[in-house]
């Protein structure tokens, strides 16, 4: 596995190196002081996974996190535990708190390795982490109906019930498959499983009516054939 080492603590950076060198499945493509730098190497040379400080100058391991490729990995590294809860709205896999001993290492990036593994030979995972209240909740995709943007939040709609989670729709889209979940309207995602009937203005699913756009009706179909 291909990996990069962000942060502006030249220790903290040298540290990771050193831990990478001894684990034979990794392998170093480079290392960035602040993340403006990280993108600028990303753009060249994409990585399957990124060793990232949260607290930089200029851009946060945060931001970053949320502008590369959903197929690379990312570990944060902090010495601040409430960056966690936030850490994994974003779908990382995993956050180690600084310092950082080998053996904490060695368990993240073979939960990586198992990650790169299973999308290697085809095995997605099939689920999803949403926050909604004070904690994280887990949600299979093929128990998600469909899902509808509500101003700051959406909403889930479950084979079980609804939940409301505080993201932007395009977030959450960001983290679906897109092979199983497509746009039918600027409000709503809907699971390609679930779909019983479509007519020209709306999806049935379990007799229930969802919007079907003019804007996302000819892609949406176009998605359908194929299906």
């Amino acid at each position: 596995m291909n990996c990069l080492i962000v942060d502006d603590d030249r220790s903290s950076a040298k540290l990771i190196e050193n831990y990478v060198s001894k684990t034979n499945f990794l392998h170093l493509s480079g290392i960035c002081g602040d993340a403006m730098e990280a993108m600028r190497f990303l753009k060249k040379q994409p990585v399957d996974l990124i060793f990232l400080d949260i607290e930089m100058p200029k851009m946060s391991g945060l931001d970053l996190a949320q502008s590369v490729s959903k197929l690379t990995q990312i570990v944060f590294m902090s010495a601040q535990a409430s960056y966690a809860v936030k850490a994994f709205e974003i779908d990382v896999t995993d956050y180690i708190h600084k310092p950082v001993s080998y053996q904490r290492f060695l368990d993240s990036v073979q939960r990586a390795k198992k990650h790169y593994d299973a999308r290697e030979n085809g095995e997605e995972k099939d689920f999803i982490f949403v926050k909604t209240d004070h904690h994280l909740l887990k949600i299979k995709y093929n128990d998600i109906r469909w899902i509808e943007a509500m101003s700051d939040y959406v909403m889930i709609y479950t084979s079980t019930g609804r939940h409301i989670v505080l993201s932007s729709l395009k977030a959450i889209e960001e983290k679906l498959p897109v092979k199983q979940f497509v746009r039918s309207h600027r409000s709503f995602i809907v699971n390609l499983d679930k779909i019983t009937a479509i007519d020209d203005s709306s999806v049935i699913i379990d007799e229930k009516s969802v919007p079907l756009g003019k804007t996302f009706k000819l892609k949406f179909m176009q998605v359908v054939r194929t299906f």
